[in-house]
């Protein structure tokens, strides 16, 4: 049985050492296929049966990037550290977004670094795919963490025209100031649709108006998936794929670690940055 525990009742060691570590290891730990295995290499047909297609788009649905996700003030948890954006929370709004048919997620911020090595001239790294071409984005999201109270915090949301620059709506959602980093990816995403459904820019058919931060993901889990994030981030394919599948093997209800999972197969497989 997988034990759930609380975010703030971990020391703030054993907080640092489960994601810090994490997101910065060298090689991902061992693992196999979801709910159990071994650590070997798949082969090319094991990985196509991994390898889900992206949601086909409602139509209508915006075109949204997401920037970035700040944290401001003091933190409940040492890793979102300072300064710049915490990559795995963006990398977990990223992953949910990837799952939802009333947005089409465009990637921007591998596939901008990638192009612009391109233009360079400069060599491509080895297992990086090829960038491919992006359909462009009309919208860019962004949020920032701001503690309020000794038990709150705010995520300030905004939405950006990419064409001119002007802020096109902003909304704000209080949250646990202890919240891990998955309930706080959540509820960036529960926000920013609820703002897009009150623009008048989701399609008819969106259920946003049902998101919600859902249960808390156990610190295993998420420790599996910010190690699978680690490894994607250098094109390590298998390590990649292990810490995204024990993810799943420790929490089964993980849609974030799932898609992860899916888009590392169609990248593997010969996919481009722009369309993964």
């Amino acid at each position: 049985m997988v034990r759930h525990l609380s975010w703030s009742a971990l020391p703030r060691a054993q907080r640092h050492k489960a994601l810090v570590l994490a997101l910065l290891a060298a090689s991902a730990c061992g693992g196999g296929t979801v709910g159990g295995g071994g650590s070997g290499v798949l082969s090319d047909a094991e990985w196509r049966s991994l390898r889900q297609p992206r949601p086909q788009p409602l139509p209508g649905a915006p075109r949204l990037t997401v920037g970035e996700v700040r944290f401001l003030g003091a933190f409940p948890w040492p890793e979102a550290s300072r300064p710049g954006p915490d990559l795995g929370v963006t990398e977990l709004v990223i992953a949910n977004l990837l799952g939802r048919r009333d947005v089409l997620l465009v990637e921007r911020r591998r596939f901008d670094a990638a192009a612009t090595a391109e233009r360079r001239g400069e060599p491509r790294p080895p297992r990086r795919p090829p960038v491919g071409v992006s359909v462009g984005a009309d919208l860019d999201l962004i949020a920032t963490w701001v503690p309020t109270s000794p038990g709150q915090a705010n995520l300030e949301i905004r939405l950006t025209r990419l064409e001119t620059g002007d802020v096109d709506g902003t909304t704000r959602v209080a949250v646990a100031r202890d919240a891990d980093p998955v309930t706080i990816a959540r509820s960036i995403v529960g926000g920013a649709l609820a703002l897009l459904d009150e623009m008048g820019r989701l399609p008819a058919e969106s259920d946003a108006a049902n998101v919600s931060p859902g249960t808390r993901v156990s610190t295993e889990a998420l420790r599996h998936f910010l190690r699978g994030l680690a490894a994607e981030e250098r094109w390590d394919w298998e390590a990649a794929r292990r810490g995204y599948q024990q993810a799943l093997a420790a929490e089964s209800d993980f849609p974030e670690a799932r898609n992860a999972l899916a888009r590392t197969a169609r990248l593997r497989l010969g996919g481009t940055l722009a369309e993964s």
